[in-house]
């Protein structure tokens, strides 16, 4: 019986690209860099991300940039064009299954189970403070209104699924970063046993993956620090980094402005249970 896809996502800084090259080192499951599917259009040929996301797919997933819009274009939608593009992929490196990370995944929870009812989604949630400071270290959506703002989008979007949709352990699973780290043999079987795949060692011994920053750098000609960080092993040093980056005030600031938007026992429910570094 053919297992469904993988989709993995969660808030940006959370641990998304970490636990993608993790699943990827797994013999049965391809996982690379993330697609954004979800922004590609095919009706609307004119749109930027229906033009430029076929082209990231090429470079990003070694195709030939006409191969993929001949995809594009005999696929009936964006989920077809999806499935093909990545079980392309996943049989050329010779695995049975594929895994994609958006971060953005765990926003459209209800496209993915309508589309591959098979499917799998894993949720990696870490310790807001960190993710901002991480933000604030990384100089991108550094302000307290900017990362509220994209921290409420995205958990807010999942606490309404909470509400509308079965989310139950047989197709979502939550689990945390800083668990992720710091026990990473526990936290994989976890993982695996959900995935419907045996263990491999060699996911929980993960020791650093560089090809990706190398790909993205090439192509794009930006650095990504997350990608950079990716070549080291696995470490607990980010974990309760928010000691050395924010004041007390900001603190607060952050935990009024999450409150305002109604998603307060959200942020203190996963600060709370943030395990100590």
């Amino acid at each position: 019986m053919t297992k469904g896809p993988i989709f993995i996502g969660g808030m940006f800084k959370s641990g998304t690209s970490l636990l993608r090259a993790m699943i990827g080192q797994h013999p049965n499951i391809a996982s690379g860099l993330e697609t954004y599917w979800f922004d590609i259009d095919l009706n609307d040929a004119e749109s930027e991300n229906t033009q430029q996301r076929p082209k990231w797919f090429a470079e990003f997933y070694d195709f030939g940039h006409d191969e993929v819009l001949r995809i594009a274009e005999e696929s009936a939608s964006v989920y077809v064009f999806l499935s093909t593009i990545l079980g392309r992929y996943a049989a050329r490196s010779g695995k049975p299954r594929w895994a994609e990370k958006t971060p953005g995944n765990v926003c459209h929870l209800d496209r993915i189970f309508n589309n591959w009812p098979g499917a799998k989604v894993v949720h990696i949630v870490r310790d807001p403070k960190d993710i901002y400071a991480s933000m604030r270290q990384a100089k991108k959506w550094d302000s307290i209104p900017e990362f509220t703002e994209r921290w409420c989008d995205i958990m807010g979007a999942v606490e309404r699924f909470r509400e509308t949709m079965d989310l139950s352990l047989d197709r979502y699973l939550e689990f945390r970063y800083e668990t992720l780290v710091s026990e990473p043999e526990k936290t994989t079987r976890i993982l695996f046993d959900f995935l419907d795949e045996p263990w491999s060692e060699e996911v929980a011994a993960f020791a650093g993956k560089s090809d990706d920053f190398d790909k993205v750098l090439a192509i794009t000609g930006k650095s990504s620090k997350t990608l950079e960080r990716l070549s080291q092993p696995l470490q607990t040093g980010r974990v309760g980094i928010w000691r050395g980056v924010l004041a007390a005030e900001e603190i607060d600031s952050i935990r009024d402005a999450v409150s305002q938007r109604g998603l307060g026992d959200a942020f203190r429910h996963i600060e709370n249970a943030t395990p100590a570094a």
